[in-house]
């Protein structure tokens, strides 16, 4: 007669005391976001002759952080760090480093000299507390800007192309500058580490510590997420800050917004043309759980955000820089680059009498590559180069 396992029971303990803690902690990341789309709908109110505009009050404390007038002062880059200030720089030193090798980088002195006063001048009106290295990439099509740990910034000349002003260059390199003065890159990394710890040391726990592995491997990179959307919602306000202090028209940044709101608008057309597509817009709510699983909030959003913030933490100005005819100058000088013209066959040439297209002037590279084929990383892979392939800090 066999009796049965005591292993057997503890097995079958073990797994349904994990399966309900999962849930649990399931039902705490998820329940937020259901508990928005759930709530009813308010009545509404019934028509007055004057209809009063209830304006939400900012929060005293998010005020006297981000006050304008105390750029420099304001400890932005304060928060929970495992990163010393020379661990940082030395963490970005590293990933610009490969940025060179792989990278074309402009040398063309005036174009340099431009970006480079540009870039200093919003350093110096921002609460950044190490010193700014800035080069200028030929990284493709695609306008953007890195701001790299330790104060390491690359500008695309695709971005100064597709600028429509001085201010709105100024705004977009700024935000980039937020990312670096609020530290965003190693206090995020600090929190993947700290995951990776308690995921560690839960192995040793018995039933209540594997079960907890098993959900801190899904509230662990959530919660990292959801750092990731505050710090872009973070550097937007910073950006808009420091341009303004520089003497920007802070709505710039606005403009180039809604530019890469109009490329999502497109990808997100083409991604309805997938098979398939219908059946997933078909899951409640699966527009929020999206959101709560992405790396960066919505550009929409991002637009809206900044149109409630800007009245109340910027003062009003009469007066603010547009444009430049030096900007002007300059992204002529970097479309000229790309401009192809008709030249004359040399003598030896096979066919004399067909058309050859050539660049104007060829821009200059550090790595001597003479190649066409340049691979430029997307922030998002730089970020998760630095969540994945950081060592750990020391």
């Amino acid at each position: 007669m066999g009796f049965p396992s005591v292993w057997s029971g503890v097995s079958e303990q073990n797994c349904a005391f994990r399966v309900g803690l999962n849930a649990c902690v399931l039902g705490a990341v998820l329940m937020p976001i259901f508990a928005v789309a759930a709530e009813p709908a308010a009545a509404p109110n019934p028509p007055s002759v004057e209809s009063t505009k209830i304006v939400p009050e900012t929060d005293a404390k998010k005020l006297a952080k981000y006050d304008v007038t105390r750029i420099g002062q304001r400890d932005i880059g304060k928060g929970f760090n495992l990163y010393s200030l020379k661990r940082e720089h030395e963490l970005g030193q590293s990933i610009a480093a490969g940025l060179d090798r792989n990278t074309k980088i402009i040398k063309d002195s005036v174009v340099n000299d431009y970006i480079n006063r540009l870039a200093q001048k919003l350093v110096a009106n921002s609460d950044a507390v190490v010193p700014f290295t800035i080069k200028v990439i030929d990284g493709g099509n695609i306008p953007r800007a890195y701001g790299l740990p330790g104060g390491f910034l690359y500008v695309d000349s695709a971005l100064v192309v597709s600028a429509d002003s001085e201010a709105e260059l100024a705004t977009v390199i700024a935000h980039e500058i937020g990312h670096v003065a609020a530290r965003h890159a190693t206090r995020a990394l600090s929190r993947r580490h700290v995951y990776n710890i308690a995921n560690s040391v839960a192995m040793f726990a018995g039933p209540a510590g594997v079960a907890f592995e098993d959900a801190g491997g899904i509230a662990g990179p959530l919660s990292v997420k959801k750092f990731a959307r505050e710090s872009e919602y973070e550097a937007d306000l910073l950006g808009v800050e420091y341009a303004y202090a520089a003497g920007y028209d802070p709505q710039s940044l606005m403009s180039a917004l809604e530019k890469l709101h109009a490329i999502e608008a497109e990808r997100s057309g083409a991604l309805k043309k997938v098979p398939g597509y219908h059946l997933v817009s078909m899951i409640p709510f699966h527009g929020k759980i999206a959101r709560g699983f992405s790396d960066y909030p919505m550009v929409e959003e991002r637009i809206q955000k900044l149109e409630s913030e800007i009245p109340s933490f910027l003062p009003d100005r009469r007066d603010y820089v547009i444009d430049t005819d030096e900007f002007q100058d300059v992204k002529a000088r970097l479309l000229a680059y790309a401009t192809p013209v008709l030249r004359h066959h040399d003598a030896g040439d096979e066919k004399p009498n067909a058309p050859v297209l050539r660049r104007t002037q060829e821009v200059e590279s550090e790595t001597g590559n003479d190649s066409n084929v340049v691979n430029v990383p997307t922030s998002a892979e730089i970020v998760n180069g630095l969540v994945n392939a950081a060592a750990p800090p020391r």
